[in-house]
C-alpha cells in the first residue's frame, strides 16, 4: 500500500473502513467503565507514556503496576486492529514491526464535550517519550522514533493536527534566538493536517504537533482515536503507547 503524502514529515495511510470504525467505536463503549478519565471530557483506554510516566509521582505503580491487565484488555479486544497497523507500518516503514507487551500497547484517546477543543490550546509538543521509558531491551544507538493516530470517530466539524515542519534541532536552534513553545505559534504558522475515519495519519520523525481546535462541537461529538509510537531496535521497529 502506499503512503499518500500530505506534507514532508506526515503521510497518511488507509486502515479501517467506514464499518469497522463504527465496530472499534462500539467495542469501545462496551468498554466504558475500565476507561481512564484524565481530565474534563478526555478519557483513554490504556496506559500512555505520557501520562503514566512522565506525568505521575509513581510510574512504578501508575505504570508498570497496571501494564499486564490494561495490555491484556486491548489485546482481547482490539487484537485484529493492532495485527492490522503492525502490518499497514511494516509496509510504509519497510522494515519489520512488533509489539512487546512489557511497554504499553498502542491504546485509545477519547474526547467528549468540553475536552473537544474549540480554541487553540497550547499543547504543542514533540513525541519525545521513547527517552524517559524502562526499556526491556536495547534501542537503537541512533535514535529513530515514529508516532501515529488513527481516527476512529470525529466530531461533525471533523478533526485534524496542527503541525509545524520544526524538529527538536530546528527548536533549540529557535529557542536560542529567543523564541519557544510558548509563543511558537504566534510567530510561526502551523499547517493544519485534517483527519479522516480510517486514515492513520504517521509523523515519519518527531516534529512539533498539538490537537487542532474545531470552529463548533455538538453534544453527540465524539473525538476517538488509535495512539501509538514506534522506537527502532535491532530487529525492527516496536510499537508503544
Amino acid at each position: 500500500m502506499e503512503p499518500l503524502p500530505l506534507e514532508p514529515l506526515v503521510v497518511d495511510v488507509d486502515v479501517l473502513d467506514e464499518q469497522g470504525c463504527v465496530e472499534v467505536g462500539d467495542r469501545l463503549e462496551t468498554l466504558r467503565p475500565h476507561w481512564l478519565i484524565r481530565g474534563i471530557g478526555c478519557s483513554t483506554l490504556g496506559l500512555a507514556t505520557y501520562l503514566d510516566v512522565m506525568a505521575s509521582d509513581d510510574p512504578e505503580e501508575t505504570y508498570f503496576g497496571r501494564l499486564a491487565r490494561h495490555n491484556r484488555m486491548i489485546r482481547e479486544h482490539f487484537g485484529a486492529l493492532l495485527d492490522r497497523v503492525a502490518e499497514v507500518l511494516a509496509g510504509l516503514l519497510r522494515m519489520p514491526v512488533r509489539y512487546d507487551e512489557r511497554v504499553a500497547l498502542p491504546g485509545f484517546h477519547v474526547f467528549e464535550g468540553d475536552g473537544i477543543a474549540v480554541e487553540p490550546r497550547p499543547s504543542q509538543h514533540f513525541d519525545l517519550q521513547h527517552r524517559v521509558l524502562r526499556w526491556p531491551f536495547p534501542i537503537a544507538p541512533v535514535e529513530q522514533a515514529v508516532s501515529f493516530t488513527l481516527p476512529v470517530a470525529l466530531p461533525r466539524r471533523g478533526g485534524a493536527l496542527d503541525v509545524w515542519d520544526i524538529t527538536e534541532a530546528e527548536m533549540l536552534r529557535l529557542e536560542r534566538l529567543g523564541r519557544s513553545f510558548e509563543t511558537i505559534d504566534r510567530t510561526t504558522p502551523a499547517r493544519r493536517h485534517e483527519y479522516r475515519v480510517g486514515r492513520m495519519a504517521v509523523q515519519l520523525t518527531p516534529v512539533l504537533h498539538r490537537i487542532a481546535a474545531i470552529s463548533e462541537r455538538f453534544p453527540a461529538d465524539r473525538r476517538i482515536t488509535l495512539q501509538g509510537h514506534g522506537i527502532r531496535d535491532a530487529d525492527g521497529w516496536v510499537l508503544y503507547w
